[in-house]
């Protein structure tokens, strides 16, 4: 068998390059897809929203600015 002339840098199964950030690397620029009514628990899928954007629950039709920390957690506070 011939030696690989593979050094280990060249071996990028195990890296990603392009790895997207997620969660709590994200913090207060985390985007989110879909949240909970807090005040009618109805699951409420929408367009992508993030920190201190406006979301209506399509149940209740209350509003609520989404405020997410730098943890990347999502709280909504009734306007």
């Amino acid at each position: 068998m011939a030696p690989s002339n593979r050094g280990p840098s060249d071996d990028y199964s195990d890296q990603d390059d392009d790895e997207k950030k997620t969660g709590k690397d994200l913090g207060s620029k985390r985007k989110f897809d879909e949240f909970e009514c807090p005040a009618c628990s109805a699951n409420n899928p929408f367009d992508t929203f993030g920190n201190g954007d406006e979301v209506l629950c399509n149940w209740c039709g209350m509003d609520f600015r989404a405020v997410v920390d730098e943890d990347g957690k999502l709280r909504l506070k009734e306007l």
